[in-house]
């Protein structure tokens, strides 16, 4: 049996490369290893913290208010849709006095006529068109998988709620 501080002059004339090789054939494949391992376990970190953005409480009570909040403002601005509806019949209703024959109105309370009924009509639309795309958003939302729970009315809102003509 050798001793091992015989072994150290026959080390010395090798010069420090073996030692050299030893020590990066154990780092590198660790280092290799330990990447690997790093890599792959970040993939499941990372599929956690979507699973936990989608599904967690604080995302469940955001879709939840948000459908709240839609539906709430689906429903103002069906209540402003009659409002200007009405609005629109108000304007008729005003000029009646005139007569029925529009033509035989004077000039002046014609354009005046023209100009109210066409901005009447304008708000109307315009308000049915926001309504309409309010509903799209809710019904499109309701369609995600993820958010199917959340959805207040199990009969979705109509996409159009009139069907408006511009005359």
């Amino acid at each position: 049996m050798t001793n091992k501080w015989e072994q150290y002059p026959q080390a010395a004339e090798r010069g420090p490369w073996p030692i050299f090789w030893k020590v990066i054939f154990l780092v590198v494949p660790m280092a290799i290893i330990l990447t690997t391992i790093g890599y792959v376990l970040g993939w499941f970190g990372e599929a956690a913290t979507v699973v936990q953005d989608e599904f967690g409480p604080k995302a469940a009570l955001q879709k939840y208010e948000w459908f709240i909040e839609q539906a709430n403002r689906i429903e103002k601005m069906d209540k402003d849709i009659v409002m200007f509806e009405g609005r629109v019949q108000g304007v008729d209703e005003q000029y009646k006095t005139y007569g029925e024959d529009r033509s035989k109105w004077p000039p002046h309370i014609q354009v005046q006529f023209n100009r109210e009924r066409q901005q009447s009509r304008e708000d109307l639309l315009a308000v049915a068109s926001q309504r309409n795309n309010l509903v799209r958003e809710y019904n499109a939302a309701s369609e995600k998988f993820n958010w199917k729970l959340f959805q207040t009315r199990p009969d979705k809102p109509k996409e159009r709620f009139h069907n408006y003509d511009v005359k």
